[in-house]
């Protein structure tokens, strides 16, 4: 691993991570074009993810303050409207991250071995396809009226996210489909999908750094793990900034577009 390498491994964790285009599938292509040995670089993924952890605390740093003065409220008497609301945030963020919980420790070893198997860019390239299509039905259909996330949204948006485990399927645009069709507006759905990956990301940086201290995985050198920390972080704050201002104005059948060619390229390289 070089330089130039940590650089752009942090630079496509940043934007695939909120983009809804799929970080797994784009390593794939990563791996194909700059021979890239990504299938040896899980440990240095807890580095880049606490890159993404680090951004997401920060562009939200209003509503994790937030919870904690919804809690300190009820020690204190203080509560009010604004402040349940803080709780019921936490609690939505809880509910949601629990599908993907599930399916990660029940099946996460299946499908860590179909992310690497040999039929891996045939199933990616499918299911680029199918969150494109995923993308452009949410445009077309979702009713898009509400500003915040209810409980049915919720649930939804937490069983989408369970199958962003799936290599291919983009987490991000998965969920924020899934908002869109219970009825959130683009900008809502895209804003909880961005608040509900912190708990996700925050339990992928718990397990590989287990996995690190118990000597199963080594990082690499500390000053590639700075700059791949850096690097990620900065790239994810600016991509998750960019997109939830897209939003507001634009429609996503651009990254359906996206992702129809890209499964057309993977398709040919593989």
């Amino acid at each position: 691993m070089n330089f130039g390498e940590v650089i752009f491994l942090g630079a496509l964790q940043g934007i695939t991570e909120f983009f809804p285009i799929s970080s797994s599938g784009h390593l794939l292509l990563a791996e194909h074009f700059f021979s890239l040995p990504v299938e040896n670089l899980k440990a240095f993924d807890v580095v880049l993810h606490a890159g993404t952890l680090l951004a997401l605390l920060v562009l939200f740093w209003r509503e994790w303050s937030g919870i904690v003065a919804g809690y300190w409220s009820l020690v204190t008497g203080s509560d009010n409207k604004e402040k349940a609301w803080s709780r019921r945030l936490f609690w939505q963020l809880v509910l949601a991250t629990i599908p993907a919980a599930v399916v990660g420790l029940l099946w996460g070893d299946a499908i860590d071995l179909l992310t690497r198997g040999e039929n891996r860019v045939a199933i990616v390239s499918t299911f680029f396809v199918a969150v494109a299509l995923l993308l452009f039905f949410a445009e077309k259909f979702g009713t898009q009226k509400n500003q915040k996330a209810g409980w049915k949204n919720v649930i939804w948006m937490g069983i989408f996210q369970a199958t962003a485990l799936l290599p291919g399927i983009s987490r991000s645009g998965a969920t924020i489909a899934a908002g869109m069709f219970s009825g959130l507006t683009r900008s809502a759905a895209a804003r909880f999908s961005f608040l509900m990956l912190a708990p996700a990301t925050a339990g992928a940086v718990a397990l590989i750094t287990k996995k690190v201290l118990d000597g199963e995985l080594s990082l690499p050198p500390l000053q590639f793990t700075l700059v791949g920390f850096a690097v990620s972080a900065i790239v994810s704050f600016a991509a998750a900034t960019f997109l939830l201002s897209f939003v507001k104005k634009h429609s996503l059948k651009v990254f359906s577009v996206y992702l129809i060619l890209a499964a057309i390229v993977l398709l040919f390289i593989g």
